[in-house]
């Protein structure tokens, strides 16, 4: 009965203790000290996370602590210390994992050792006051969306020897030159035409440039989602013919475009393509076009018409004909009618969402229409004169 005791209050004794101890990340060894906490992974592998993420304004990361070399900008390490300004990262630094500096608004400089190998998954998302970029000849790898929402980056600078990245007039792009990676939110340039040899524009590539009017894309044959998104001041755009599918919002909130060439050989107009282009009047789709997805078209104030052919199997929810009139709610576009034939995709959308269709009938052909009549009465006039004329000189002959 002892015994049964005994091992009962040990389980109990190990039950209570149980919630004060460490959750340990895999099987690394955790420890902090006044100002950081650290992992040793092993294999060299140390990381470092600040404690107090609320107060910190300038921080150095110490290049040992409790004896340990430290290697690794741990996940979430800075993640929103919004009153941090200034970073100094040891020499040691090798990974600057993912979200390691996510939305440290007020953080303006930052030094990316030369042994860094990694930049991870959004480790600088919106920084929204760093000014500049380095990247070191060692860095092989940066994840996605690492230094989105950097809406203050002016240039990315690429050290010499880098075998994967390089910059061209501050803009960076993978080694070859082939993909576009990342055109700075505050590059001034009021045009840009993409460089002979680059075929792909990253995902978000030129996202929140106030700047650019006008993009030169002629040699891209893929395109990545939401590419322009929010270049407020892009007003025209031509998409080459090698793009066949427009992904999520490629020029979504780019509310001064008034025109753009949309490729003879496009299928699909992906998710908000065309969200809130408030300048946006008119714009053909073309007939190879089968899908146009959720809000495509949502909030074009002043495009009132619209052509979609019978081609179109699939349109999403608010794609065509809605906008914002008041509040969040969406609201049908006064005005706005859809070209297209009856029992098409089209005209059961308009159907179920009280736009108006045209049914083919819209102004342009109504004009065209005008234009055949009036010419098909000036042809019906003109051989009426004539057969009167030959009709008066035959009376004229008799007589």
């Amino acid at each position: 009965m002892k015994k049964h005791l005994k091992a009962f209050a040990a389980l109990l004794a190990g039950a209570l203790l149980l919630p004060v101890m460490p959750l340990l990340p895999g099987h690394a060894e955790y420890g902090e000290d006044d100002t950081w906490s650290y992992n040793d992974y092993g294999d060299g592998v140390v990381s470092v996370t600040l404690l107090d993420k609320e107060t910190a304004g300038k921080i150095e990361v110490p290049e040992k602590i409790n004896g340990l070399t430290v290697t690794m900008i741990e996940v979430d390490c800075f993640n929103s210390c919004t009153n941090l300004t200034a970073v100094k990262l040891p020499d040691t630094i090798t990974v600057i994992d993912d979200y390691s500096f996510y939305g440290c608004t007020a953080l303006t400089e930052v030094n990316i050792p030369q042994n860094v190998q990694k930049i991870g998954m959004k480790a600088f998302y919106n920084c929204s006051a760093m000014e500049d970029l380095q990247i070191p000849a060692n860095t092989g790898e940066i994840g996605d969306f690492a230094f989105e929402g950097c809406s203050a980056l002016t240039g990315v600078q690429v050290a010499d020897g880098n075998t994967h990245y390089k910059d061209e007039d501050g803009i960076l792009f993978d080694i070859d030159g082939t993909t576009l990676i990342l055109y700075p939110s505050q590059k001034t340039d009021t045009q840009y035409a993409i460089p002979d040899g680059c075929t792909r524009i990253e995902d978000y590539a030129f996202i929140g440039n106030t700047y650019l009017e006008a993009i030169d894309m002629q040699h891209i044959t893929e395109l990545g989602r939401d590419a322009f998104y929010y270049c407020t001041s892009l007003k025209t755009a031509e998409v080459p013919d090698s793009i066949t599918v427009l992904e999520g919002s490629v020029f979504g909130n780019c509310t001064s475009l008034e025109s753009v060439k949309l490729p003879q050989n496009l299928e699909e107009i992906g998710e908000g393509c065309f969200y809130a282009c408030m300048a946006l009047k008119e714009i053909e789709i073309p007939e190879t076009v089968t899908a146009i997805r959720n809000y495509a078209f949502f909030n074009c104030p002043l495009l009132k018409t619209i052509r979609v052919s019978a081609n179109v199997t699939q349109i999403g929810d608010y794609a065509l004909g809605y906008y914002y009139s008041d509040g969040d709610q969406p609201s049908r576009l006064p005005g706005f009618e859809v070209d297209a034939e009856n029992g098409t995709e089209a005209f059961t959308y308009c159907v179920n969402n009280s736009i108006k269709c045209t049914g083919g009938v819209t102004q342009r052909s109504v004009f065209v229409i005008i234009i055949l009549c009036v010419v098909g009465l000036v042809i019906l006039i003109t051989v009426g004169i004539i057969i009167m004329q030959r009709q008066a000189r035959k009376k004229y002959e008799l007589n």
